[in-house]
């Protein structure tokens, strides 16, 4: 029986723009290296309320303040050759979160965050809402009869609040942090610095 991969653990949230950024970078790991993503679930601001929370409300009173941290993420994106539209609002993720551990263990992890990034950062929708996570996930193939039963029966809710109680736990500041037997990389990084990460912990890239 072959060895299971390494795990690298991703303490991240879909209304953050950096671990949106990093999607690219993360892909492009686990087609080279031989390794499992764990995504850890952690809130971006907890304290969002469902009808969300303007940029200026949550970041500054100023909003030229605002609006230089929004040109930054415009360039950043740009850069990555990422579709991007400065959100004006926060709306509160923790449904999206634990909808993402449920798309998860249908193997639609990643094709149900995409769709969240796009939806938030792309056309400025609330994630917040059910109907817009229905939706979502019809997108990718899941059943939208089952959205509202997995939120109301709280189904992943106990998964999502270890990962919040970890991430409180080992400090985690900073969104996206990546962990690797015992070493972290915080924020979003270029791709060396993620390779590094994984060979200091001794991964190999994949052969052939």
């Amino acid at each position: 029986m072959p060895p299971s991969p390494a795990i690298l653990e991703i303490f991240t949230d879909c209304t953050c723009p950096w671990c949106y950024f990093m999607s690219g970078r993360i892909a492009r790991l686990t087609k080279e290296y031989d390794i499992e993503i764990r995504r850890r679930m952690f809130p971006f601001r907890s304290d969002t309320p469902k009808e969300g929370l303007s940029l200026t409300a949550c970041f500054s009173d100023d909003p030229l303040v605002v609006k230089e941290r929004m040109r930054n993420l415009e360039e950043a994106a740009e850069s990555l050759g990422l579709p991007f539209v400065s959100p004006e609002m926060i709306y509160n993720s923790r449904s999206a979160q634990e909808l993402g551990v449920w798309a998860a263990s249908k193997g639609k992890g990643d094709a149900f965050l995409k769709s969240l990034y796009i939806a938030y950062f792309v056309d400025s929708r609330n994630i917040a809402k059910i109907s817009v996570l229905s939706e979502l996930a019809a997108s990718v193939g899941l059943p939208t009869e089952d959205v509202d039963r997995v939120l109301r029966a709280g189904t992943y809710k106990d998964q999502v609040d270890r990962d919040w109680a970890l991430g409180e736990q080992l400090n985690i500041l900073v969104l996206p942090t990546f962990l690797m037997k015992g070493e972290r990389l915080v924020g979003a990084q270029p791709y060396h610095k993620l390779q590094r990460l994984l060979e200091k912990a001794g991964v190999e890239k994949r052969k052939g």
